[in-house]
């Protein structure tokens, strides 16, 4: 295992003990199941750091308010903070530098803090992605896929699979602009991509290689499946980005129909690595990798017992 950002996104280069203190957090809705304080401060314990990592639940009527939290968390201390569902989209625009990805995406999980709010912004789940996806695959393409869902989680994952060499992407979205939005998005980013919005989810999976939940359906809060699991079956791989549990409904589908399966833990390890370098500036060595994804397995299990 080994670390996956671009020299140009990383913006460390060592690995040292340090005294000084970390406070790091979680802002958003259904957070209490989120293996992300553990992973932070056990990483922080494995390279002598003093890492603290809060969960910070807020509804979506907070967006009001959500710029100014961000200023009173950096004037508190904090150096960053992972962002997840309902702020994605529109907690990173008060930063002043974000990467390429947020760029082209309009979505970030990850804000560098300082005393007077967001300093940078970054997307962990576009970069998390791609690390997992080449982890089952390696080199090969993705194929022709469908994305369920077309917010945060669907939006970077759509575009990592088009880096990635996807031909095809078939959207399906309750909402429909948020599909056409995301058509639009991977369109831009490489014209050759067919990108077309399904009318469906079952129309959408419809003979493609690969399917992606980005949906929060199957999390403990949203039971249930994004798509009728009758449908699924003859594609080649599937990525549910839920991880609480890690055995949804979809999941045990695909298992059942012998698809490659990429997990929501897969994900949240891909994109913990990246958040946690940009945040202490350090870099986690594969040894520590190994350790730390061994662990945070055991945690993950031991909350269902």
């Amino acid at each position: 295992m080994t670390s996956h950002l671009t020299a140009s996104q990383s913006p460390h280069t060592t690995t040292n003990e340090s005294s000084m203190p970390v406070r790091l957090g979680l802002i958003g809705r259904g957070i209490d199941h989120s293996l992300a304080p553990a992973f932070h401060t056990t990483a922080g314990q494995m390279l002598g750091l003093d890492v603290t990592y809060e969960l910070l639940p807020r509804e979506a009527a907070f967006s009001t308010q959500f710029d100014e939290f961000l200023i009173e968390l950096g004037q508190a201390g904090y150096q960053g903070v992972n962002v997840t569902v309902p702020f994605k989209s529109s907690g990173w625009r008060t930063a002043p530098d974000a990467s390429d990805e947020v760029a082209t995406t309009g979505v970030a999980n990850t804000l560098l803090l300082g005393p007077t709010g967001p300093t940078k912004a970054f997307n962990t789940d576009f970069t998390g992605f791609k690390w997992a996806f080449t982890r089952y695959f390696a080199e090969d393409a993705p194929g022709a896929v469908a994305i369920l869902g077309a917010g945060g989680v669907g939006t970077a994952t759509a575009a990592a699979l088009v880096d990635l060499g996807a031909t095809i992407v078939h959207i399906f979205d309750i909402f429909e602009d948020r599909s056409h939005t995301l058509a639009a998005t991977l369109l831009e980013r490489d014209g050759s991509i067919h990108a077309n919005v399904a009318e469906s989810a079952e129309e959408a999976v419809d003979g493609v290689d690969g399917v992606v939940n980005g949906t929060p359906v199957g999390m403990y809060l949203h039971p249930g499946t994004p798509v009728d699991l009758a449908a699924i079956g003859d594609q080649r791989w599937l990525f549910d980005a839920v991880y609480s549990p890690i055995e949804t409904p979809l999941m045990v589908r695909a298992a059942e129909a012998s698809l490659t399966r990429i997990s929501g833990f897969d994900l949240f390890l891909g994109q913990a690595i990246d958040a946690f370098e940009i945040f202490t500036d350090q870099r986690l060595t594969p040894d520590l990798l190994v350790t730390l994804e061994t662990q945070m397995r055991v945690a993950e299990r031991k909350r269902h017992f």
